[in-house]
């Protein structure tokens, strides 16, 4: 018996073949829309260069066909109704900074404990005395960076809270910094946090993940370590002193990056470490955390393990040869620990809950002392 298929025409299966190709065709083409506005958000998040700028080619007019025939609503509705965040791309917040930055400027909010003493706003207030944290009445101790400052962070936090006079929060994101504003906006969140945590201190620490090209706000793409990028980068360490002191605080800690173990990486932390250093010698009220100094080895190189104070060997930085342990990121607390107390607790007054602390005031641009080298343990 014949297959009823071998009577039809030649051509009728040609046309049905070719409908098949026109449905795959249009179900890809469809999908490409749908997906087009997360497609444009990775493009966007890549390094500035060409490869960015190929894909961005390719997939911006997508993006905008989406979007006029509403295609890119679906996914937008799916992900507010799960509480996700929107697929595509999202518009940079610009965020008003004073300008010329700013000396810190007086604080006339009385005699809170995590700000200033009201006197009559003539006197800077990085030259006039800190208020003293009691209890019932702590500094507020803002710590913001990338992920290099989760784990000394955390230690800090921990320190902070054995005080009874600080109350600390930990605000650290991954693969964020200064450079790329259109992944994460930290002027913005410091902001933010100015007004909602009201600190009298803050922790910086960024830069692992600048060592890329960024953008002016005029659209000029600068590469990294160019004229262009350094006074760029400059502007945006001086921005975030300004937006800080503008919000009320009264001391920023900015703890640079430590030792590389890649000799072209550790070259790109250093030039950003020179940034933070010659930023913090130029404001009262800004000390400069010398993380580098402080995980090198004798001879100013890079490690994995260091004595600790009781010359006990510890493995300082993780398998990835870049992050610190939790040894590590206890030896980095420690040094802004330090400054901290030195700065806010020296004469604190004691009431028998709280750790008064020791040490010399930190001077605006002080450094972490020289770390010991050590072997690994046999």
């Amino acid at each position: 018996m014949s297959d009823p298929s071998d009577k039809l025409p030649f051509g009728r299966r040609r046309r049905t073949a070719a409908s098949a190709l026109v449905v795959v065709l249009i179900a890809f083409g469809v999908g490409v829309l749908l997906n087009a506005p997360a497609m444009k958000k990775t493009a966007l998040e890549l390094p500035y260069g060409g490869a960015r700028s190929v894909r961005l080619a390719l997939v911006s007019p997508a993006a905008a066909v989406s979007h006029w025939l509403f295609l890119d609503r679906p996914a937008r509705y799916a992900s507010s109704l799960l509480g996700r965040p929107d697929p595509g791309p999202e518009p940079v917040q610009v965020v008003v900074v004073p300008t010329p930055t700013p000396e810190p400027s007086a604080v006339t909010k009385g005699d809170k404990g995590d700000k200033g003493q009201n006197d009559g706003g003539q006197t800077p207030v990085a030259e006039r005395p800190l208020p003293r944290p009691y209890a019932g009445h702590p500094m507020h101790l803002y710590i913001a960076g990338d992920s290099m400052a989760g784990i000394p962070g955390m230690a800090l936090v921990n320190m902070a809270k054995d005080t009874k006079l600080i109350k600390p929060l930990l605000d650290y994101r991954i693969s964020t910094g200064l450079v790329r504003p259109d992944f994460f906006n930290w002027p913005l969140q410091l902001q933010e946090q100015m007004k909602s945590f009201d600190p009298g201190a803050v922790v910086v620490m960024w830069g692992a993940n600048d060592n890329q090209g960024l953008e002016t706000s005029s659209g000029k793409v600068h590469q990294f370590g160019s004229d262009g990028w350094k006074k760029e980068y400059r502007k945006r360490i001086e921005d975030v002193i300004a937006i800080l002191f503008a919000g009320g605080v009264r001391r920023i800690y900015w703890v640079g990056q430590p030792v590389m173990p890649d000799a072209t990486y550790d070259r790109q932390i250093r030039l950003m470490n020179d940034l933070f250093e010659s930023a913090a010698a130029r404001h009262d009220g800004v000390t400069y955390v010398d993380a580098y100094q402080l995980f090198s080895n004798a001879n100013g190189g890079y490690t994995q393990y260091l004595e600790d104070d009781n010359g006990e060997t510890q493995q300082v930085r993780e398998a990835d040869g870049e992050h610190l342990t939790y040894a590590g990121g206890q030896r980095l607390a420690k040094a802004v620990m330090a400054a901290i107390k030195a700065d806010w607790l020296t004469q604190a007054k004691k009431d028998g809950s709280g750790d008064a602390g020791a040490g010399t005031p930190a001077s605006p641009s002080a450094k972490a002392s020289p770390a010991r080298s050590a072997t690994p343990a046999p």
